[in-house]
């Protein structure tokens, strides 16, 4: 046992060499980053100046028209007529003005709410591959740890074969199995080598940029917090994008109610003679009536229209939140549930395990055992490690989507 103690403390060694040439990345840096740089969540901050941009404009004028042409020129002499020049203003209503731009501005907040959301799925996403990677390099550290203790076995029994106190065909399945191992290793860095490609993706960053992720693992009570549909509604975005959407439809009834309100216009004509007659001018005030019945149908319409859109928001958000607050109970009894697994792996079945293995392999080394039963043992063990840590990555895919649920960073 002392020298698998040894041989098993020289791969972790090796392993920590080849893993300190790559910078570490933690998780928080990783979201810090997706945060900063990713492309989409940059294309949102542009559509929100644009949004602004747009609703400085709103309060511009129409502009002036002018023309010019013979006035009152007749056929049989055009020297008798005069030469109009006329200048044509119209004075958009001030109140119309104000409400058009809190109409648009009303739209910005629905692209920050919907760049939050799409700012969790992400994160979601980052944490979800980090923490594989973790179970992954986990896996891979008990693969390298049995490679080695399989090794010195195959050794051992190589040694004892030369003795005729070992069968061939032990020795044979000894050796599949320390293939079947380093066909694993394979795999498994060509998983850790895809997260890291994925990660890279989400950060911005060159795709052949070699990083290593932080193992540690934190541990979180969330299966018996005890939240609820206002605390749901202050940390969703996407249930407060239903909000700023009541809100836009509210703004556009206003909008719309302006729209009863008249606009004015003011048009100036100079007539020039081409004769002895003097010049005249004229001078026009306009204003535009939508009060009247064929031009107050559209906007009234508008109006009661936009009290079934908000009705519809406000379904639609409920929907939502009653959705959110089952998958939150349900994520919370699987928690829970992997918890108690988690525990049990921990205590009794890993134990019991290494303990079957250990025995084995104090009885092989004493010519007591068969070599079949010390591999299987050393399998079993290895298998329960495994399965342990597929059990701690359903624990964790549960964490990040309880996460999404509340938004928790």
């Amino acid at each position: 046992m002392k020298k698998i103690k040894i041989i098993l403390f020289g791969g972790l060694l090796v392993l920590c060499a080849q893993s300190s040439s790559a910078q570490m990345i933690t998780l928080d840096s990783v979201l810090r980053r997706i945060e900063q740089a990713n492309p989409m969540l940059m294309m949102y901050d542009e559509q929100i100046a644009a949004i602004q941009e747009y609703a400085n404009g709103a309060k511009s004028w129409m502009p002036p028209t002018l023309s010019t042409g013979p006035w009152q020129a007749p056929y049989s002499g055009f020297s008798n007529g005069m030469w109009m020049i006329t200048g044509e203003q119209m004075i958009p209503n001030p109140r119309k003005q104000s409400a058009n731009r809190n109409f648009m501005e009303g739209m910005g907040p629905i692209e920050q709410q919907d760049k939050a959301a799409k700012k969790n799925e992400m994160f979601a996403m980052a944490k979800q591959n980090y923490y594989e990677w973790i179970i992954l390099q986990h896996k891979f550290d008990v693969v390298v740890q049995t490679d080695s203790i399989l090794n010195y076995i195959v050794h051992l029994a190589q040694l004892r074969y030369a003795y005729s106190k070992e069968k061939l065909n032990n020795i044979y399945k000894a050796h599949a199995d320390l293939y079947e191992l380093r066909n694993m290793e394979t795999m498994l860095r060509s998983d850790m080598k895809m997260k890291n490609v994925e990660l890279n993706t989400l950060m911005n960053l060159d795709k052949a940029y070699v990083f290593v992720v932080d193992t540690t693992i934190g541990s979180y009570d969330y299966e018996i917090q005890i939240p609820d549909t206002a605390l749901l509604s202050a940390v969703r975005s996407d249930i407060k994008q239903f909000d700023a959407s009541i809100e836009l439809v509210k703004l556009q009834q206003e909008y719309e109610a302006t729209k009863r309100l008249p606009d004015f216009g003011v048009s100036f004509s100079h007539m020039q003679a081409l004769n002895a007659f003097p010049n005249q001018f004229s001078a026009m005030g306009m204003v535009t009536l939508p009060i009247v019945p064929w031009a107050s149908k559209e906007y009234k319409a508008n109006i009661k229209g936009l009290d079934n859109t908000a009705n519809a928001f406000y379904f639609q958000k409920q929907s939502l939140l009653n959705e959110s607050m089952g998958r939150i109970a349900s994520l919370q009894a699987q928690i829970k549930a992997a918890k108690q697994q988690l525990y049990n792996y921990a205590e009794d079945i890993i134990p019991a395990y290494y303990k079957s293995y250990q025995s084995t392999m104090i009885a092989y080394e004493q010519n007591t055992e068969d070599l079949f039963i010390v591999l299987d043992a050393l399998k079993m063990y290895r298998m329960a490690k495994m399965n342990e840590l597929d059990q701690l990555d359903t624990l964790l895919k549960l964490q990040v989507a309880y996460e999404r649920e509340l938004e928790i960073r």
